[in-house]
């Protein structure tokens, strides 16, 4: 008896096992089949995207420019010499901005060099003289303003007129720039000993000092 139950197990269990492995087979085969279904899908969508589409996706998406610092203005006071050579004026304006300290200070430092629109000021900076770079850390509190050899070249000389050069560059960083209490001016990417001999540019100045 007990060798007629161990025959039946043993049938039982060939037929068994020779299932399995069409079974594990099957299961292959449509996993397989899915992921290739799910691959021409993919390679289908993409191709009905258009190529800014395709950009906007690399670059995170197409609200990733949500993140990037928006265009607007900033108001803005610029420092000029007064035309009878008593004392300053101070020129409001409005500057296009997307909040970056050191393009503001750029900006802020090209329109000097453009000089003022009222008669009653004239410009400190020699004529030709332009803004190149201008750098701000925020936390260091400091500032680099890099402008062209004509601050130097074009100079008239005289210490009135140096004063005069130097004090609208510094008195417009305070007014625009409260938080910077450290400013270097640099001529052509590199320090210069003074614009006509009377101030030292070799070191940083206290801009808040000439206010």
């Amino acid at each position: 008896m007990s060798d007629l139950h161990d025959q039946e197990r043993h049938a039982f269990a060939t037929r068994t096992g020779s299932r399995r492995p069409r079974g594990r087979f099957i299961v292959i085969v449509l996993a397989t089949f899915t992921l290739v279904a799910a691959a021409v899908a993919w390679w289908a969508y993409r191709q009905s995207l258009n190529p800014d589409d395709l950009l906007a996706d690399a670059a995170g998406g197409p609200n990733a420019a949500v993140d990037l610092p928006q265009a607007g203005d900033r108001a803005v006071v610029l420092v000029f010499p007064q035309r009878d050579a008593d004392g300053w004026f101070n020129e409001d304006r409005r500057l296009a901005s997307r909040g970056q300290p050191g393009e503001d200070l750029l900006a802020l430092m090209q329109s000097l060099c453009t000089g003022p629109r009222s008669g009653r000021a004239i410009s400190g900076l020699p004529r030709g003289t332009r803004a190149l770079a201008a750098f701000v850390d925020p936390k260091a509190g400091t500032a680099v303003i890099d402008f062209s050899e004509e601050l130097v070249t074009g100079h008239p000389g005289g210490s009135a007129a140096e004063a005069a050069t130097v004090g609208s560059i510094l008195r417009t960083v305070a007014l625009n720039f409260p938080q910077v209490g450290s400013c270097s001016i640099l001529v052509d990417g590199r320090q210069v000993g003074t614009l006509a001999g009377h101030l030292d540019l070799a070191h940083p100045f206290t801009p808040r000092r000439w206010l």
